[in-house]
């Protein structure tokens, strides 16, 4: 288990000179990052993480309540080719060739963003500032309560993975307005061998398509089924059976399961525990990050506190709605 401290050392904490109040804002947005670049190490396969050495890491008495490090719902990052603008002066990035898709916009900052249909030949997709803040008492460090300006951020860093993961999952809810990819088999075969038909089924729908497009994609692709997690077993099972007396058929693709709670009908409206995507990924399936989750600080004099307010910048896009299928399970 790994103790998802923000600071080891409350009582070292110095926010009355511009030094140590930069120290402190460093760790703040090291510790509302952490999820993200844990699991980029992970997926690099990292042997261990290294937190920085600006704090030392002995436990401290004054908190009482530990946290284990957030998992934010990354999925989505499994079907979107993820682009670091971090180091342009860029607002923004095209996709090239675009006859059908969607992408999204905040309305304003810290609010939710909001999905929209592109197409052209070129098609810019905008990075979009997303923010929010919160307010830490100045009590709280004077009585030494920091367990509550823990228990503040994490709740804040939850919220800005979940918007994030939510605006990204969005697009793929949205992304087949037409029909689904019906349930395969016939009706004496079982849920699992069934299932395994309309994964073959929409797999091989999306290659069809994309190479009468001309896209060049191998059978041997790797594609992605995004599910809610209601049919994370049942989807579990299909992709696990295999050919024998009992099955009369098993998945033919190269496929790897990702799954959410952040699936919606293609309105929008409400969650679809009901469906599942099978998803090429990456091509024209695009997010583009401009600015990390940034953080910036200033006293509240009328309220005996410390605003600390996070920003970041990003954009995405489905370029090509033919590289999904959304699939029925019934």
């Amino acid at each position: 288990m790994m103790r998802d401290k923000m600071i080891s050392e409350w009582n070292k904490v110095e926010l009355k000179t511009d030094p140590g109040q930069r120290q402190f804002l460093e760790a703040v947005e090291y510790y509302l990052r952490k999820p993200a670049l844990i699991a980029k190490k992970l997926r690099g396969k990292a042997q261990e993480f290294t937190v920085p050495s600006d704090f030392p890491q002995s436990a401290v008495d004054a908190i009482a309540k530990f946290h284990q490090v957030d998992a934010p719902d990354l999925g989505w990052e499994q079907v979107f080719e993820v682009i670091d603008f971090t180091q342009t002066k860029k607002n923004g990035f095209e996709i090239l060739d675009v006859g059908t898709g969607l992408s999204f916009r905040a309305i304003k900052p810290g609010e939710k963003a909001e999905v929209y249909k592109i197409s052209g030949e070129v098609t810019p997709v905008n990075f979009d500032l997303f923010g929010g803040a919160l307010g830490w008492s100045k009590l709280w460090f004077d009585d030494q309560e920091y367990w509550k300006l823990e228990d503040a951020a994490k709740e804040f860093r939850a919220k800005w993975y979940a918007q994030k993961a939510q605006a990204h999952y969005d697009l793929i809810s949205a992304s087949r307005p037409d029909s689904d990819v019906s349930w395969q088999g016939g009706v004496n075969d079982s849920k699992a061998v069934r299932d395994a038909e309309t994964i073959n089924c929409a797999c091989a729908e999306i290659l069809n398509d994309l190479s009468g497009l001309g896209y060049e994609v191998s059978p041997g692709a790797s594609l992605v089924i995004v599910a809610p997690v209601q049919l994370w077993a049942r989807l579990r099972n299909a992709l696990n059976i295999t050919l024998s007396d009992t099955a009369s058929s098993q998945i033919n693709f190269n496929v790897s399961l990702a799954v959410t709670t952040r699936l919606k009908n293609q309105a929008l409206s409400g969650a679809d525990n009901s469906h599942y995507f099978v998803c090429l990924p990456g091509r024209k399936i695009k997010s583009g990050l401009r600015m990390d989750l940034t953080i910036l600080s200033e006293p509240d004099i009328l309220a005996y506190a410390e605003t600390v307010a996070g920003w970041g910048r990003y954009g995405a896009a489905i370029g090509e709605a033919e590289q999904l299928r959304r699939c029925a399970t019934v």
